[in-house]
């Protein structure tokens, strides 16, 4: 059984198809697939920071030693780009080629990978070995990390599943306004794309397990 829990900030952004979201240390970075951008917005003053061309964006993106890494065209490839000026640094393959990669987030313990018509999210590597994989009973649209968990969108359920990594278990799941793609955490609040509306929004979940 889910919660409902309310948005306690939003920000409508100039985007119509809101994809990924990541939280850098002090912007929101999300992309856009109708126009092929990524953005950064300051959360304070909802003003746009930062904005360049990224063609075939699809899903999401994270932050990775300093860059951004998009999942891009109908193969869900990964492409990193430099923040400060949007060029394309690389390009590799979507790990489980023919499968929809519709979450990613880096962080300590690896990089996470939720697929959507699979119901799991892989934890690999940097040189791309599988260190585990957590059936999840969403259709995993965006991921994040706090520094115990995980938290996954599902844009149908309209909901934010918590998960926890250590006993590989869907812990609570949160109904949200909207629909949510992707999703980050600033290491107080989770922000997530609203696809319906074009807006950032920004929830507490009051019993996040510690």
């Amino acid at each position: 059984m889910s919660v409902t829990v309310e948005s306690t900030r939003d920000i409508p952004v100039p985007a119509r198809h809101l994809c990924g979201l990541v939280w850098s240390g002090q912007l929101l970075w999300f992309s856009e697939a109708e126009q092929g951008r990524i953005l950064a917005v300051d959360p304070g003053s909802g003003v746009v920071a930062r904005q360049f061309a990224c063609p075939q964006v699809r899903t999401d993106l994270t932050v990775h030693d300093g860059r951004l890494v998009q999942v891009v065209g109908g193969d869900r490839a990964l492409r990193t780009v430099d923040p400060r000026t949007g060029a394309v640094l690389a390009e590799t393959p979507n790990p489980r080629p023919g499968h929809t990669l519709c979450g990613l987030e880096a962080g300590p313990h690896g990089i996470w990978f939720g697929y959507e018509d699979l119901r799991v999210i892989d934890r690999r590597a940097e040189d791309g070995r599988l260190l585990d994989t957590i059936a999840v009973t969403g259709a995993v649209a965006g991921i994040t990390a706090t520094d115990r968990h995980l938290v996954y969108a599902d844009h149908a359920a309209g909901a934010l599943t918590v998960v926890d990594p250590a006993t590989r278990r869907e812990v609570a799941t949160y109904r949200v306004d909207g629909n949510p793609t992707g999703v980050a955490w600033d290491g107080t609040r989770f922000w997530y794309c609203d696809y319906p509306t074009s807006r950032l929004r920004a929830v507490t979940l009051p019993t996040l397990p510690a």
